[in-house]
């Protein structure tokens, strides 16, 4: 690990300024639900609509994202991050104005590109920094809490008065806002340490294991962000109020901050499949409170245990990865294997709610969430003993 006097990206100002990069990468992710139910108000899209137009996002988020490998440390972070920013903020703004399909389909495949670079960008900073663990649980945190401000803010000011065009603008609006903190970047990072040719040798069976773990990101991820896309629509069938809902929801982003600072404050206290296990247990006890919702009240406790379960097992799943990765060559395909499960989620969703009815979503998001559960203990189990015999050795 870099001492603070010897790493130029443990200094404060780059910290803070890759944690809110990285927030405004995921600013769409975490406004997910309302972009939905939005564009379905206002553009009177269909389910299956809504569910295409999220996942052209993550289309562009998950092509981005699995070129980075070639591009990300041969750049100017400074330069293409102020691109980005440019480039994502005026397709939001098109997308917004847009009453073509089409063309609202490609602006947000473009956004998608554009912030998921920003997003890459940051969270390589903060794993370039001494303690890597901890910046990345306020990256968490800072996240969710700009999702928060923003679930809360939008529905009763700009949605109300201009619709979805207000919601494009509101979220161009946090770009601004966020975008000074740019000059606090580096032009570029700081490994701290020499490349390898071509790292340690792995025994097959601990690849199998680590392909097997990346698979169960992707499955958690697919799990989390199908509920997490259709949640405020089960509120709207239920008949709840547009602007309460939206309090839930930036409340629920609350409980994801407390999510990910558990898994801060947990570590490895207990490995990761245990921690693991207990975010699948509430996930599955949050299904059920929202299959046979009627009151705000058991939608709001439902919603905040979901989100409560993604923040924490979000970063246990792709520790498992990281725990059985002797080189460091495979932590980085989390990234795709993310974008791969939150670009098929929503177009899923859109599919399996296209009558409306929400059962069938929560049945395949509960098997999923278990799937994911299984695939990291198994890869545990089979992956941990080559690495522990290797570290002898």
């Amino acid at each position: 690990m870099n001492s603070l006097n010897n790493n130029p990206m443990d200094r404060k100002l780059v910290i803070m300024s890759a944690v809110f990069l990285s927030a405004i990468g995921a600013m769409f992710y975490n406004l997910l639900p309302m972009f939905l139910g939005v564009a379905q108000d206002y553009r009177e899209l269909d389910n299956q609509s809504i569910g295409l137009l999220s996942s052209m996002f993550f289309a562009g988020y998950t092509l981005t994202t699995s070129t980075a490998f070639f591009w990300i440390r041969r750049v100017n972070w400074k330069i293409v991050t102020l691109l980005a920013l440019i480039i994502g903020s005026m397709a939001l703004i098109l997308a917004g104005f847009s009453r073509s399909f089409t063309v609202l389909m490609i602006c947000i495949f473009i956004a998608g590109g554009a912030f998921s670079t920003v997003y890459g960008i940051g969270a390589t900073a903060l794993g370039d920094t001494g303690n890597p663990a901890r910046w990345f649980g306020l990256k968490i945190s800072a996240e969710a809490m700009l999702g928060a401000v923003l679930l809360f803010l939008l529905p009763g000011t700009l949605i109300s008065s201009f619709g979805f065009k207000g919601m494009m603008i509101g979220m161009v609006v946090a770009v601004l806002v966020l975008a000074p903190v740019l000059s606090w970047l580096p032009e570029t990072g700081h490994t701290g340490h020499e490349q390898e040719d071509g790292g340690a040798d792995i025994a097959p069976g601990l690849q199998v294991a680590i392909w097997i773990a990346l698979f169960a990101v992707t499955v958690f991820l697919f799990s989390a962000t199908m509920i997490w896309a259709f949640v405020e629509r089960l509120a709207s069938t239920a008949g709840f109020e547009p602007v309460l809902v939206g309090k839930v929801l930036s409340l629920t982003l609350v409980f994801a901050v407390i999510g990910s600072m558990a898994a801060v404050v947990i570590g490895d206290r207990f490995g990761s499949g245990k921690p693991l296990a207990a975010a699948t247990v509430l996930f599955l006890l949050a299904l059920g409170l929202l299959s046979g919702t009627t009151t705000v009240t058991d939608y709001a406790i439902g919603a905040c245990l979901l989100t409560t379960a993604i923040g924490l097992g979000i970063t246990y799943v792709i520790t498992i990865v990281a725990d059985l990765d002797m080189d460091g060559r495979y932590v980085v395909l989390t990234v795709p294997a993310i974008g791969i499960g939150v670009m098929t989620a929503p177009a899923v969703g859109g599919m399996l709610t296209a009558s409306q009815d929400y059962s069938t979503i929560l049945m395949v998001g509960g098997g999923s969430v278990i799937l994911s559960l299984a695939a990291g203990l198994f890869a545990l189990a089979r992956g941990l003993p080559a690495v522990r015999e290797a570290e002898k050795t």
